[in-house]
């Protein structure tokens, strides 16, 4: 199947509008995934009037499910995001021919959280996104995808959490797509042992639900400039949601966050851990990242054997929210990868 043309910059919140969301809606299904007893029910989205509730002690997840499918994608998203900042990734794979499968993780978007601050990430153990992640592929991705063969892409803190998945369960996925991957977090000021020291004490003392320093809560009005996108109009369409719409305002880290985000970026990176994944792995870095350690992603690749590495220059962290200039290497990139696995 031909690969989807990229969105043109100029008209990119007219075309999500008026094509790309009532092509998703027609394909689409929206789900809770109850991470107590594996109980879920979906439903279409086309069905779904009103679209943002939480659910206690659930995940919330969307399938998108194309007529004749050659394969099916599992998203694992970034840090304060959610599902709806991935309507354009998710045509991309859909148009395409992939079924498309991701879930809100916990904290984040209209998933169960673990604190009462409505905008703070907080997260007691990082497993807590593996385990999370693995009941959705088990109880919900594969039996729906059945024999198709299946792929994962993370960003960011996703690909943090796609990478320990693929060291806790090797033989899940085909192959994975990471791009821009939290393996080494820039503290700015502060540095990573001083960090990681405070986390743990903050954390030990019960402190750890607390926002850590820098983080707040979060506050309308962001600059583009400030931003991780490197296109006005991918941040704007989005950034102008997330103002509206309360349970997409994550914001700030706590200090557990914190903590547990560095433990996760030293264990995957572990000798021993990065041999464990024998999958096919594209992984993306971009030249002008001011929020992981690029260090730390070529330390990665260069311990998995099966790893290649593109740096992609002319984007900020959020490579998939970069002008159409940059995403349509980006994604040619990425779909000849898949498909060459898929052969």
């Amino acid at each position: 199947m031909k690969q989807q043309s990229i969105l043109a910059d100029k008209d990119f919140c007219k075309t999500m509008d008026t094509d790309v969301l009532p092509f998703l809606e027609q394909i689409g299904f929206q789900g809770y995934l109850s991470l107590k007893d594996g109980a879920y029910k979906q439903r279409p989205l086309s069905a779904c009037k009103d679209r943002y509730l939480t659910r206690p002690n659930c995940l919330y997840y969307e399938a998108y499910l194309p007529k004749r499918p050659i394969g099916a994608v599992v998203i694992s998203h970034g840090f304060s995001e959610s599902i709806e900042k991935y309507k354009e990734v998710i045509f991309y794979f859909a148009a395409s021919g992939y079924q498309v499968y991701l879930a809100d993780h916990p904290g984040h978007g209209r998933s169960l959280r673990y604190t009462d601050h409505p905008c703070m990430v907080h997260i007691d153990h990082f497993e807590s996104y593996t385990r999370a992640l693995h009941d959705f592929v088990t109880k919900v991705v594969i039996p729906s995808a059945g024999s198709l063969p299946l792929f994962l892409y993370g960003h960011s803190m996703g690909g943090c959490i796609a990478a320990s998945y693929l060291e806790t369960y090797p033989k899940v996925f085909r192959g994975a797509v990471l791009s821009s991957p939290m393996l080494g977090i820039n503290m700015g000021p502060f540095p990573e042992p001083c960090a990681h020291a405070l986390g743990f004490l903050m954390t030990k003392t019960g402190n750890g639900s607390r926002y850590a320093p820098g983080q707040k809560a979060f506050c309308k009005g962001e600059r583009f400039e400030d931003s991780c996108s490197s296109c006005f109009e991918r941040f704007h369409y989005y950034h102008e949601k997330r103002e509206r719409i309360p349970l997409l305002q994550t914001s700030g880290s706590s200090y557990a966050w914190a903590y547990e985000s560095l433990c996760a970026c030293r264990k995957i990176l572990k000798k021993g851990n990065c041999e464990k994944i024998t999958v096919p792995l594209l992984v993306f870095r971009s030249a002008s990242d001011s929020l992981v350690k690029p260090s730390a992603i070529s330390r990665f690749v260069s311990k998995v054997p099966s790893a290649r590495l593109i740096t992609i220059s002319g984007s900020r962290h959020e490579i998939y929210n970069s002008p159409s200039c940059v995403l349509e290497p980006y994604y040619r990139e990425i779909f000849t990868f898949l498909g060459n696995i898929k052969d």
